[in-house]
């Protein structure tokens, strides 16, 4: 694939990987991000006879993982060739993240009167943790930090269903790119620290204010480099 993200150069899984997620995931995963910055362009054909040869795998991980992001509406079948990335553009993904900040907003929102002192603590902690991987320039590390810390505010809710809606947006959030999308490790801290700020206040409101302006920023970062990244592939 165009870039390392966790899989190998030679498109061989590591065992990291091999040891933590399903053959179908990894390849899905690993696909799924190329998508998204732009490294594999509309349009472009995916022979499941060739990636199982670039992931050693076998043929059936390896479609399981094209059905997932035909589901997810990354990838789309094409008669004759199998499957091909689906059309994309950089008002989809902000579209993503408009969604993903009006859902995770609310339950920002909701979480304020329910997150006991623990989770409050453990918040502070991921956030400190996410302040030190931008200070040691490892950006790629924020990525978990900050899975974990909207998920300690998801989980103090009593809304699985926004939950639910919250884990289908999630998926288009690309889990490695933080080294190549620029500002987004500093829009990542900074909107941790602006939400911290909400709940401690105990203010709902900003809250849910500063949660749907983290995730647009975040949006609209990702969607200039995925706009940035065609451009650049369609002048070779």
């Amino acid at each position: 694939m165009g870039r390392d993200s966790g899989v190998a150069h030679d498109g061989a899984a590591t065992e990291h990987d091999r040891r933590y997620g399903t053959s179908a995931s990894i390849v899905a995963s690993d696909i799924g991000e190329n998508i998204i910055s732009g490294h594999l362009p509309p349009g472009s054909s995916l022979r499941v006879h060739e990636l199982a040869a670039q992931y050693e795998m076998s043929l059936t991980p390896v479609r399981e993982a094209m059905q997932r992001l035909v589901t997810e509406g990354l990838v789309a079948r094409r008669p004759g060739v199998g499957f091909a990335v689906a059309p994309l553009t950089g008002d989809d993904i902000r579209d993503v993240f408009l969604t993903l900040g009006f859902v995770s907003g609310e339950l920002a929102a909701r979480a304020v009167e329910v997150l006991t002192e623990a989770q409050r603590t453990e918040l502070r902690a991921l956030h400190h943790e996410s302040i030190a991987m931008l200070h040691r320039d490892a950006a790629n590390g924020l990525d978990s930090r900050n899975r974990a810390f909207y998920s300690v505010i998801n989980q103090a809710t009593r809304s699985p269903k926004l939950r639910w809606t919250a884990r289908l947006c999630i998926r288009y959030v690309p889990r490695s790119l933080y080294s190549d999308v620029p500002g987004w490790p500093e829009i990542t801290v900074d909107g941790q620290r602006m939400v911290l700020e909400a709940l401690d206040a105990g203010d709902a409101a900003a809250a849910r204010r500063a949660t749907r302006d983290f995730h647009d920023r975040a949006g609209e970062a990702l969607a200039e480099s995925f706009t940035q990244n065609l451009r650049a592939r369609s002048a070779l």
